[in-house]
């Protein structure tokens, strides 16, 4: 029935509604085939490229559990939430797949959950994640709690025992879809997509306008429309791709091309948008056209402080929150993310780095041995200074007989 009141009132489809600008307006308008939700923006190739390159990243980082006394930091291996953090938070997922698949409900969602399942001495000993669907805080009573629906069925959590990561443009409890948020932006994407795939569809030829020579009734009308789309199947089908009409029918081309629409610039800019929204470098959605070697070396260190960094945090405060218990903190245990492997260089870069740092005393060589994977070696453990890369302990020393008869 509304399908047949637009097509009758309003569609450009009948002759008694004049083809003006703002009547194909209306009328496009009112096309609501575009649905803009998290599972139809991931068809979406910046958008798809985005999640992956935010949700892997983090994903790769090694998460460990950490614990500074008397001001000294150690990996607490021996803490129950060591395994489960840096390896295998339950029984059929790994730290990478739960991390990436949680980040990415975080950013098509806005919200990631992780149950912390503790024993009976309040020890955790697995974390289950959870879908954002089906999981959302609710208060009963005076106190929050998170209601959560599985194969177990429904059940509550209590908030000190859920890992909830929430997106930018949170309210109350919950955080607000980047997807949501910008919906408009990521269905013209999906819209200039649409338009490339009906272009190619239809043969890679632009539509136009049909006229015919004598006056048109109600049943002329309905014949021609009927003339006219077994005339276009027909051009699908057929191999020559020629448009064959009755004598009464002239055919008149009135659809710019899409190079003269500029389809691709719109495409190119709105992935370009799109990786503004999740803060991306562009290059790294594969977007090269204003990259050079200088500035992408440039951007790879924005995006770990500028992108990764809030993520991390973000992440690490939610782990201390719920993982750790008061007096576990207190005792100074603490989740930590290493961004070592982002920011790592070249071999001639990490040479240079590691060079200063050793002359300047501030890490001896068998601690750049282990950062390189390598074994430690004896007599490599003393720090050096940098005056001729001299042993600290042997500042103050009067020079041997040697060195004063050379």
């Amino acid at each position: 029935m509304i399908l047949d009141q637009l097509f009758s009132t309003r569609s450009v489809e009948n002759p008694a509604t004049p083809l003006t600008g703002q009547t194909l307006a209306d009328y496009l308008h009112g096309d609501s085939s575009i649905t803009v939700n998290q599972q139809s923006a991931m068809t979406l190739g910046a958008v798809y490229a985005c999640i992956y390159v935010l949700s892997s990243s983090l994903a790769q980082l090694p998460l460990h559990v950490m614990r500074k006394q008397n001001g000294v930091i150690t990996a607490a291996t021996d803490h129950p939430a060591y395994q489960l953090l840096h390896d295998e938070p339950n029984d059929w997922q790994t730290s990478y797949k739960w991390r990436e698949t949680a980040q990415s409900h975080v950013l098509g969602w806005g919200n990631g959950y992780t149950e912390v399942v503790r024993d009976a001495r309040g020890n955790a000993v697995s974390l289950q994640r959870h879908c954002p669907w089906n999981c959302s805080p609710v208060k009963r009573g005076n106190r929050w709690l998170y209601a959560v629906t599985d194969e177990d069925g429904s059940r509550a959590v209590a908030t000190e025992d859920m890992i909830h990561v929430r997106a930018l443009g949170s309210h109350d409890r919950t955080g607000v879809s980047v997807v949501r948020q910008h919906a408009e932006t990521i269905g013209l994407g999906l819209a200039a997509q649409r338009y490339g795939k009906d272009f190619f569809e239809g043969g890679g030829r632009p539509t136009g306008l049909v006229t015919v020579k004598d006056s048109l009734n109600a049943d002329s009308w309905n014949r021609l429309k009927e003339t006219w789309a077994k005339a276009v199947a027909s051009l699908r089908q057929s191999e020559n791709k020629t448009l064959m009409l009755p004598a009464q029918l002239d055919y008149k081309s009135i659809t710019i091309a899409p190079e003269d629409a500029q389809f691709l610039e719109t495409r190119k800019l709105n992935r370009s948008e799109v990786a503004g929204i999740f803060n991306v470098p562009a290059h790294m959605i594969n977007d090269l056209d204003k990259a050079t070697f200088s500035n992408i070396s440039e951007q790879a260190i924005q995006f770990v402080r500028h992108t990764m960094m809030p993520w991390v945090i973000n992440w690490e405060q939610e782990i201390n929150r719920a993982i750790f218990t008061p007096t576990e903190r207190r005792a100074g245990y603490y989740a930590k993310f290493n961004l070592a492997g982002l920011l790592r260089g070249t071999p001639t870069e990490r040479a240079e780095f590691y060079h200063k740092a050793i002359t300047d005393g501030w890490m001896d060589r068998n601690e750049v041995r282990a950062l390189e994977d390598m074994n430690p070696r004896d007599g490599l453990s003393e720090m050096l200074i940098s005056v001729n890369a001299t042993p600290a302990s042997q500042l103050g020393q009067s020079p041997s007989p040697e060195d004063s008869t050379s």
